[in-house]
């Protein structure tokens, strides 16, 4: 059985004892076979380093356990008390931002392929919650977004904190303070789930942002396809405009996106 002694054998180790990437590992253990780690890793991640800790988090809650689904709610309910909190340990490779609430993001996306059950979903559900509650803060790229699209059910169930997390962020932008990440390709990212559930939402939003960033190729982009996922007309009509904006990779996008609401 791994130690808490030895963490580098819980995060990094094959059943066999084989080193490993952390992700391979995980990727392994959502078939099982790793139980007897689990009680390894919950000690870990109540009681060892930063980095250790959170990367236990990441691998319980990546295989649906309810222990780092629990941490990762408490550490974002209390974020500014973190274990990494005067020493970042995971970066965001271009703007060099702590990534750490984006690296649970991804470990909360990897949980779908983990056993479906009706209590996992609402842990998922509740996770969600409290990190579209500090979406404004921190970075997280596209990652939660994606995470939210990948069950309409779910989706569903936290659209009132989307929106909420949408509003927020707004309005740090209308104050152009400086964050260290994009933000505002934050916001584009979150009309991902939120576009098939809300069409004229989604539309609203995103003509907000197409009139404060009508040159930031990148959200553009971003947007467009988001609301290929729609299936109204507000959505639709946003679509049309983009193209007006005449920026060659931005009309192949919005080409393919309505293309895309015609097959849907």
């Amino acid at each position: 059985m791994q130690s808490l002694n030895n963490p580098e054998e819980l995060l990094f180790t094959d059943r066999e004892g084989n080193r490993g990437q952390l992700q391979d590992i995980i990727d392994d253990g959502l078939d099982g076979g790793y139980e007897d780690r689990i009680p390894g890793l919950i000690n870990l991640l109540n009681s060892g380093e930063p980095y250790h800790q959170l990367l236990a988090a990441v691998m319980l809650t990546s295989w649906g356990h309810p222990a780092g689904f629990q941490k990762l709610i408490d550490w974002a309910a209390n974020s500014q008390n973190v274990p990494w909190k005067e020493a970042p340990v995971v970066y965001e490779r271009i703007s060099e931002t702590d990534s750490a609430f984006e690296k649970l993001a991804d470990a909360l996306n990897t949980s779908y392929y983990a056993d479906d059950n009706q209590k996992l979903k609402q842990w998922q559900i509740d996770a969600i919650k409290a990190l579209l509650g500090i979406y404004y803060q921190y970075y997280f790229g596209r990652t939660l977004a994606l995470a939210i699209v990948r069950d309409k059910e779910i989706a569903k169930a936290v659209k009132n904190e989307i929106i909420a997390a949408i509003e927020a962020s707004m309005q740090i932008l209308q104050q152009h303070t400086s964050l260290g990440f994009d933000l505002a390709f934050q916001v584009a990212s979150l009309l991902i789930p939120l576009t098939p559930i809300d069409d004229n939402l989604a539309a609203n939003y995103a003509n907000k942002l197409i009139s404060k960033y009508p040159q930031n190729e990148r959200i553009l982009r971003e947007i467009a396809n988001a609301l290929g996922d729609g299936k109204g007309e507000a959505t639709l009509a946003t679509l049309q405009h983009l193209r007006t904006l005449k920026m060659p990779v931005l009309v192949r996008d919005v080409e393919n996106a309505i293309a895309r609401r015609s097959r849907s």
